[in-house]
């Protein structure tokens, strides 16, 4: 099976779609606002899952940037602007893949 190439700009739309979902999904589930559906559990496992195969500095880039929304330059502090562009597309790349049930680069 191979795996499709996405552009940096179709992961950074595919993921801000997922965790705008996953986030609401946390909002609901610490407020306690409706019960929980299965089907969603299960969609919020996969995302779960999915950041957990990352390394830490892929996790770090997508909790920051797509889950609390951290301040617009947070990763100065961490990254140079190469690297942080660079360890951000293979986040991306690597959690897509691994959302869509691909191997994993």
């Amino acid at each position: 099976m191979s795996m499709k190439h996405y552009t940096f700009k179709e992961l950074i739309i595919l993921a801000q779609y997922h965790f705008k979902y996953y986030r609401s999904y946390l909002k609901r589930k610490n407020f306690n606002i409706t019960k929980q559906i299965p089907l969603e559990c299960a969609y919020a496992y996969s995302i779960e899952s999915s950041i957990e195969q990352l390394t830490q500095d892929e996790r770090r880039i997508l909790i920051s940037e797509y889950i609390d929304c951290t301040d617009k330059n947070w990763w100065m502090e961490f990254f140079s602007k190469t690297s942080y562009y660079r360890i951000k597309r293979r986040a991306l790349t690597r959690f897509i893949h691994c959302l869509h049930n691909e191997i994993v680069v």
